[in-house]
């Protein structure tokens, strides 16, 4: 089974709004700080894909957009690019059989997968690494990043859903 010419465009389309997404994500002022957080946008960009795409196709762009977040953070690498492989993966599955796509169903999703990355990334780089004030940290940074990044799940879905009728791949 060959790729058609579409799917190649689809692809090569991904890989620009991955890099595109990236470059918007790390250019100093470019995103503004919500209450002292900026979203993570690669995290919902790799959603929409999963929403739209195989299982194999959305783990792709998950280690993707995981090693760019990874390598943004400047932790170790591999945090997200599991988080974000793991993610995918389940959510390309539910919606190839199970979920049926909507504005709903995706936020639900995204209101899901996105505040548990984000609070195991908390977890791991700032409660178990013992640092003080942790809490303060939650509230006053994770919290309006947690926001800030699921709100950005409407525009990613609509961007993808747009690519993909206009493919007539719906």
């Amino acid at each position: 089974m060959g790729l058609s010419k579409g799917r190649i465009l689809r692809y090569v389309l991904y890989g620009v709004e991955i890099l595109l997404t990236w470059i918007v994500q790390e250019t100093p002022y470019c995103l503004p700080e919500v209450f002292g957080g900026k979203a993570v946008l690669l995290i919902p960009l790799a959603l929409s894909f999963a929403v739209f795409e195989k299982e194999i196709p959305a783990m792709v762009s998950a280690v993707v957009c995981g090693l760019l977040t990874d390598c943004s953070y400047s932790g170790p690498i591999g945090f997200y690019v599991i988080g974000l492989v793991i993610a995918c993966f389940a959510v390309s599955t539910a919606y190839q059989g199970y979920i049926r796509r909507s504005m709903l169903t995706v936020m639900l999703m995204a209101g899901i997968v996105i505040p548990v990355l984000l609070t195991m990334q908390f977890l791991f780089y700032y409660v178990f690494a013992g640092y003080a004030d942790s809490g303060y940290m939650f509230l006053k940074h994770y919290v309006s990043r947690i926001l800030y990044t699921f709100a950005m799940m409407p525009v990613y879905y609509s961007i993808n859903q747009t690519l993909l009728v206009r493919k007539g791949q719906r």
